[in-house]
């Protein structure tokens, strides 16, 4: 049967789905906008992708947005394109270059939006609403169609009046953009995506999962920078790199726990072949019979490594269960042995 030959939306959302891992929720929320026209908020912590996977999916639909960089220090002047300097000189008007403004473009990313000051945003929140921008006797019908904003803030943390509220309501759409969690799997995956599959040293998204355990949980932007310095310098190195820094002692005790973690998964895998070999074995020949004394004592031995290892506290439950069970099998299979001597 013919392959169905995939729609070019699909194929934009799976490049960009292997570029940004976990970022689903967020394209759809943008194919959402897109298809609507209603404006988005994507907000979080920094270092999650919101204004690279925004400008990349952007660019797979070939939309050149206006982008401008909000912030404290945003101005009248800046906002609204830049004084028309030569009708101030000529005539004492105060006139802007809107062409120069995001309202002569139909898509627009508003960095850090929420940043800037009040005055600011009530004069966007009236141009929004109105879709013209009035400035005495200079008029101007905006050509914005859709509007994303990436922020670190909060719309609660936001909306400090009924005006700035008012310009919320302009921004309908909006998302959280975090992961469903920080372990060591998700870590993994997103080091593959940027280093290759089978290329990520286990130790750096081992480590990167206690942190988070430890209550700072580092950005993807920054487990990537970890890991670029981890490569070059070491992992001394990681002590240098600011949220690691803010618990220095946790990589040595990490860099500990994880061989004792991978001890504990080395241990783990041998009992499971020794079991596998002896339940599959069907003791009828001599040389079954031998493999069956050998694979018994084997068992015996990985039982005793493991009883003796020293664990983490995360770890202690699964190797108690793993102790008991093992020893339980021990048992069990030891009397097939038993048996067999029995009736011969």
């Amino acid at each position: 049967m013919a392959t169905a030959k995939k729609s070019k939306a699909v194929v934009e959302s799976e490049g960009l789905s292997k570029d940004f891992v976990f970022m689903d929720k967020s394209l759809s929320i943008l194919d959402i906008g897109l298809k609507t026209g209603k404006n988005i908020v994507l907000y979080g912590p920094g270092g999650h992708g919101k204004s690279e996977l925004t400008m990349a999916y952007l660019a797979e639909k070939g939309i050149s947005p206006y982008v401008i960089t909000m912030g404290t220090g945003m101005t009248t002047d800046r906002m609204f394109g830049g004084l028309d300097i030569p009708t101030f000189e000529r005539s004492g008007k105060i006139e802007y270059l809107v062409e120069n403004s995001f309202m002569n473009y139909e898509y627009v990313v508003f960095e850090e939006l929420f940043d800037a000051p009040d005055f600011i945003l009530e004069q966007l929140k009236d141009i929004l609403s109105s879709k013209v921008f009035r400035n005495g006797t200079q008029i101007f019908p905006i050509k914005t169609k859709f509007i994303i904003c990436c922020t670190n803030r909060t719309r609660e943390e936001f909306s400090k009046n009924a005006s700035l509220k008012a310009l919320m309501e302009r921004f309908p759409l909006e998302l959280n953009v975090l992961w469903d969690n920080y372990t060591e799997a998700s870590y993994n995956k997103l080091l593959e995506t940027k280093f290759g599959e089978g290329n990520v040293d286990p130790i750096i998204p081992f480590l990167l999962q206690e942190y988070h355990r430890g209550g700072i949980t580092i950005s993807p932007r920054v487990a990537v920078t970890a890991y670029t310095v981890y490569e070059e310098c070491g992992p001394d190195s990681l002590n240098f790199i600011a949220e690691f820094a803010k618990k220095p002692a946790l990589i040595a005790d990490t860099l500990k726990k994880y061989q004792s973690t991978l001890k504990f998964r080395k241990l783990s895998s041998d009992l499971d072949i020794v079991v596998g070999k002896l339940k599959a074995n069907n003791l009828i020949s001599e040389s079954e019979i031998s493999d069956y004394k050998n694979d018994i004592e084997a068992l015996a031995a990985s039982i005793r490594d493991i009883k003796k290892l020293t664990v983490s506290d995360d770890l202690a439950a699964i190797h108690a269960a793993l102790v008991k069970s093992s020893t339980e099998l021990y048992t069990s299979l030891s009397k097939k042995l038993t048996v067999k001597s029995i009736m011969e």
